[in-house]
C-alpha cells in the first residue's frame, strides 16, 4: 500500500514539472510598464506601418551615411500630364520616366546655294537694270532715254550717276513736281514742250546742244507720249548722228516711234524730208 502511494505521487510530481516548462516557454514577457495583473491597451491615433521618412537635401548624409536623392520637383501649376501633352516634352523626359529613350539627332548641312538663280532675281538685284523706269533704252553711249520716271527710277538714275534729265512734254503738261524731284537729287532738269506746230530746225537744234554737252553727261531724256519723243529721237539721228532716213526710221522705232502716221512724225518729215 505504501509503494503504490508512492508511485502515484511520483508519476503526479512528474506531470506537474512538465506542465510547468512547457508554460514558461510559451509565456511573452512582462510589460515593464504594466502591473502583472493589468491588461495592455495600444494608444489610439497612431498610423500602421513604418513612420514616414524626413526628406534630406540632395547631398545632406543622412544617419547611416548613404545619399538621399530627391525626384525633380515639378513647376507650381504644372502636372506630369501637362508636360505629357507638350510637343516639344518626349513622353518619358519627365521625372525619369523610365520609357524614355534619347534618340540620336541628326544635324544636316545647309544645301549649296544656287550662285546661278532666277533669271528674274538676277534682274532685280544687278544695279545696271533700271528700276522705275518704263521703256528705258540706251541711245548712245552717255544718252538714255524712256517714259517718266517713278520715284525709284528717279533714284536709280541717281545711283548711276546721271547729271541732268530732259522732259520733252506738251506745253499742257505741268513739270512743277518733276523738276522739284529731280533737283531735290542733285541733277540738272531741262524741261523742252514740243507740239506739232512748234518742232522745227531751231527746237531740234537746241534739243541736240542739250543733250550733247559732255559735261552734262550721262543725260536721261523722257515723255509722257512714246512717240512724241520718238519724233524727236529721229530728228536728232538725222541731224547729230547723219543717219539716213531708213537707218533713222529703223533707230526710232525701237525708241517708241510705233506709227508713222501719227502727227509729230509727219512733222518731223516736214522739218527734215526724207531723201
Amino acid at each position: 500500500m505504501t509503494a503504490r502511494r508512492l508511485m502515484l505521487i511520483v508519476a503526479v510530481g512528474c506531470a506537474l514539472l512538465a506542465g510547468c516548462r512547457s508554460s514558461r516557454h510559451h509565456r511573452p514577457p512582462p510589460c515593464p510598464s504594466c502591473p502583472p495583473s493589468a491588461t495592455a491597451i495600444p494608444p489610439t491615433g497612431i498610423p500602421e506601418g513604418p513612420p514616414p521618412v524626413a526628406p534630406v537635401p540632395r547631398g545632406a548624409a543622412p544617419d547611416n551615411g548613404a545619399e538621399l536623392l530627391l525626384p525633380q520637383q515639378m513647376p507650381p501649376g504644372k502636372s506630369r500630364s501637362d508636360y505629357r501633352k507638350s510637343p516639344d516634352v518626349p513622353r518619358g523626359a519627365i521625372l525619369g520616366d523610365p520609357d524614355y529613350v534619347e534618340r540620336p539627332r541628326i544635324v544636316e548641312a545647309d544645301p549649296p546655294k544656287d550662285e546661278s538663280g532666277p533669271p528674274s532675281t538676277k534682274r532685280s538685284e544687278s544695279p545696271d537694270i533700271p528700276i522705275g523706269i518704263a521703256e528705258f533704252t540706251q541711245v548712245k553711249e552717255g544718252v538714255s532715254a524712256g517714259l517718266r520716271p517713278t520715284i525709284d527710277g528717279l533714284d536709280w538714275l541717281k545711283a548711276q550717276g546721271y547729271k541732268t534729265v530732259v522732259y520733252i512734254r506738251n506745253p499742257k503738261d505741268d513739270d512743277t513736281t518733276d523738276r522739284r524731284q529731280v533737283e531735290r537729287r542733285g541733277m540738272k532738269f531741262v524741261s523742252l514742250s514740243v507740239t506739232p506746230e512748234t518742232l522745227t530746225k531751231d527746237w531740234i537744234d537746241k534739243f541736240n546742244e542739250t543733250v550733247g554737252r559732255s559735261a552734262d553727261r550721262p543725260v536721261f531724256v523722257y515723255s509722257r507720249d512714246a512717240s512724241v519723243a520718238a519724233a524727236v529721237w529721229y530728228l536728232h539721228l538725222r541731224t547729230a548722228e547723219f543717219l539716213t532716213h531708213d537707218e533713222a526710221r529703223l533707230r526710232a522705232a525701237r525708241l517708241g516711234l510705233k506709227d508713222e502716221r501719227s502727227e509729230m512724225y509727219q512733222a518731223a518729215l516736214k522739218v527734215l524730208p526724207p531723201m
